[in-house]
């Protein structure tokens, strides 16, 4: 019982605050939403704060934190990139399509990096050959040729801390 009223309560505080104000149809919506979710997830979030500890949890969900601020900053440091050889007189990209290998292990780090890649203005992860942990990919403005450049310049960031989460 425990669980369900914290996952709850967590739940209707990040409810409120996404909401942006409070009146009765968002209260109401809230309160049955968040009593759903708590009844449906409870025992999950709880298992994993026991399965990694509470400090390692917490640690995970501050990394979590960082993934996504450092996910919006790149979309909008891509779009200013984009939209600057949108208006160019003369355009001065060099797409290519590349092919870099990860050093991710599970498969939903993959997936979740690939979402990353694809989300960014400017890229598309087409592909991932599992048997080399590689993405295909293609990219609009390609700096260079060297693997390691191209590596570091787009997924450097977000592979270092997504393996922090899932590996």
């Amino acid at each position: 019982m425990k669980k369900n009223l914290l996952t709850f309560f967590l739940t209707l505080a990040l409810w409120f605050i996404f909401a942006g104000r409070v009146n009765i149809e968002v209260f109401s919506l809230g309160i049955m939403i968040c009593s759903i979710i708590s009844f449906m997830y409870a025992d999950q979030f709880i298992f994993a704060q026991t399965k990694y500890g509470t400090k390692e949890f917490l640690k995970k969900i501050y990394i979590i934190i960082w993934v996504i601020l450092a996910f919006i900053y790149d979309v909008y440091l891509s779009a200013f990139k984009i939209s600057r050889h949108a208006f160019e007189m003369k355009p001065s990209f060099s797409s290519r399509k590349i092919r870099i290998k990860t050093s991710l292990k599970s498969s939903n780090s993959s997936a979740i990096l690939a979402h990353f890649i694809t989300l960014t203005q400017g890229t598309l992860a087409l592909d991932f050959d599992h048997l080399n942990k590689s993405y295909f990919i293609h990219w609009i403005d390609v700096q260079s040729d060297d693997e390691a450049e191209v590596k570091k310049a787009l997924m450097r960031k977000h592979e270092n801390l997504i393996a922090k989460i899932f590996d």
